[in-house]
């Protein structure tokens, strides 16, 4: 056990480098894939990689626990990685540091009992791998800073993915480690109306750098002995997107929020057939380092509607988003599952200034969430599922956020 602990406290650590391919790998092949090849390690739909064509975007627990809203919404530090009009309040806030972590399948990894934290659990969460892609754990760690309409904001994200096909589930699905890394700059502007209108807007460019192993087969959980992180191919590389927004402040505490989001969202990545050539060149500027190749992780156009009130005692928030606009008015033979899958709904209300309860509605599944504010620190947890499928109600996988947050944040 002390062995394959190690292993996965190594992957995490080597992950904070690694890229990520696809490959088809049948269940007697072991772990490590044994070469770039370009045709299978490109993220597209339907194969290993396609949760890579996803634009990255924080989300704290906090919005997770709204049901992933906040178009509309203003007022903390997470909220300008939503839609960057939110940095026209002029508001200072610090978070030095914050750190975040998620395990998926969580129901999966305590229906068998015994101890949660146990290599049981982490097997038992492996054993509920369904067909098409999905997540086992998350790692995040940001820092951020607002004042004066400028802000900051420094992520990383740590992950292992799943990918199921071909009657090949559980332990003898695949797995393939990601990790994503964003510097943040944005700037945000206020106009004022008459009759207490005012129109906010902003904008924010990201350089964002992705790296992803191949896929290995999950039972290196169960026996890591076959598992040598250095046969397994990486990709890595970068992009370069930016997001605008607006939001309109009306009276009486109701807003409309507009974002283009992840727009000149190409990713130029290199393919290395291992650890060590990766490591030499993480960003893959040698012309001799690899193979190189690229793919759009596409752009969105996302609406909120939102409404908070601020007292003392007791502080509401109401949020409702339609996420990608364009697909949602493209889609053929539009159904009431289609609409439930661009569709978010979140509330918050602030209790006494220093206790947060939240729920949402997110693409058809409920959530849950609690925040507690003592000034300097803050936690924030949240429980909900989210869908990984490709319409509502197809595969939603639960997960579990715990985020830990030092520095100013009201």
């Amino acid at each position: 056990m002390k062995r394959i602990i190690g292993v996965l406290l190594a992957f995490f650590i080597v992950l904070s480098v690694l890229p990520a391919a696809e490959s088809d790998v049948s269940p007697d092949m072991p772990p490590q894939t044994g070469g770039f090849d370009i045709n299978t390690d490109t993220p597209s739909t339907g194969n290993a990689f396609q949760s890579l064509l996803t634009p990255y975007q924080p989300l704290t627990a906090r919005v997770r626990g709204m049901g992933t809203t906040g178009v509309a919404v203003t007022g903390r530090s997470d909220t300008f990685y939503v839609n960057p009009a939110a940095l026209a309040s002029k508001r200072f806030q610090l978070s030095v540091p914050s750190l975040q972590v998620t395990a998926y399948h969580l129901y999966d990894a305590v229906k068998g009992g015994g101890d949660l934290f146990s290599m049981g659990s982490l097997l038992n969460m492996a054993n509920g791998i369904q067909e098409g892609y999905g997540r086992l754990m998350d790692v995040d760690a940001a820092m951020s800073f607002t004042v004066g309409g400028f802000g900051l904001g420094i992520n990383a994200t740590l992950g292992i993915n799943t990918f199921a096909d071909n009657g090949r589930y559980g332990l003898q699905s695949d797995l393939f480690g990601e990790i994503r890394a964003a510097i943040s700059l944005g700037y945000g502007y206020r106009f004022e109306l008459p009759m207490d209108f005012s129109i906010d807007v902003g904008a924010m460019i990201r350089f964002s750098y992705l790296a992803y192993t191949d896929t290995f087969n999950a039972d290196v959980l169960a026996d890591s002995s076959s598992f040598d992180i250095n046969q397994v191919p990486i990709m890595a590389g970068f992009s370069v997107p930016i997001d605008v927004g607006l939001n309109v402040n009306m009276p009486l505490g109701f807003s409309f929020g507009l974002v283009s989001r992840n727009m000149n969202g190409r990713y130029y990545m290199t393919g290395f057939d291992g650890f060590e050539a990766y490591s030499a060149d993480p960003f893959g500027g040698k012309p001799e380092s690899g193979s190189r190749f690229s793919f759009d992780s596409g752009w969105s156009l996302d609406a909120g509607f939102g409404w908070s009130y601020d007292t003392w005692y007791l502080s509401p928030t109401v949020a409702v988003d339609f996420r990608d606009l364009v697909g949602l008015c493209t889609t053929d033979d539009f159904t009431f599952r289609d609409f439930m899958y661009h569709l978010n709904i979140g509330a918050e209300v602030r209790v006494l200034s220093f206790l947060d309860i939240r729920a949402g509605l997110s693409q058809g599944y409920w959530s849950l969430g609690l925040g507690l504010d003592l000034w300097a620190f803050k936690v924030d947890v949240a429980y909900y599922r989210q869908e990984f499928g490709e319409t509502a109600g197809a595969y939603g996988l639960d997960g579990f956020t715990v985020r830990i947050n030092l520095g100013y944040d009201r």
